[in-house]
């Protein structure tokens, strides 16, 4: 078995031994591409996702006032952002047409749910107008 230190994986054409399994799990504390990261860096970088900071270069590592809310989001603000992961995959060389189609489905769903709901407030507009 090979073990490509760059990628964090195992070749696993072939045999895969024990050693070499364990050399792969302590492969990345002694790899000089990797950062460590506190408990504290990680949940920074990942809550530090909202509209304002966009890109994760931007994002201060341990700002509180930064931090995502949990509110409601809105069709319109769910399509934007999963076409944005769409564009995402779009680019990347490893994504896979299932990863693609998923998100082209989820979007799918997300524009139905918003026409329902469009229509929805305009019946109960128009119900509301006839009866008084």
């Amino acid at each position: 078995p090979t073990f490509s230190p760059a990628r964090l994986q195992l070749d696993c054409s072939e045999n895969v031994d024990e050693e070499a399994v364990k050399q792969c799990i302590n492969e990345d504390s002694t790899l000089e591409c990797c950062e460590v990261l506190s408990g504290d860096d990680i949940v920074s970088r990942v809550t530090c996702g909202s509209e304002e900071t966009i890109n994760f270069e931007e994002c201060p590592e341990s700002d509180e006032d930064n931090l995502v809310t949990h509110q409601k989001l809105s069709h319109g603000g769910a399509l934007v952002h999963t076409e944005a992961l769409l564009n995402y995959l779009e680019q990347e060389d490893e994504s896979t047409p299932t990863e693609k189609m998923i998100l082209r489905n989820l979007s799918s769903s997300i524009i139905h749910r918003r026409v329902n709901e469009k229509n929805s407030d305009f019946y109960h507009f128009i119900l509301h107008k006839t009866v008084r």
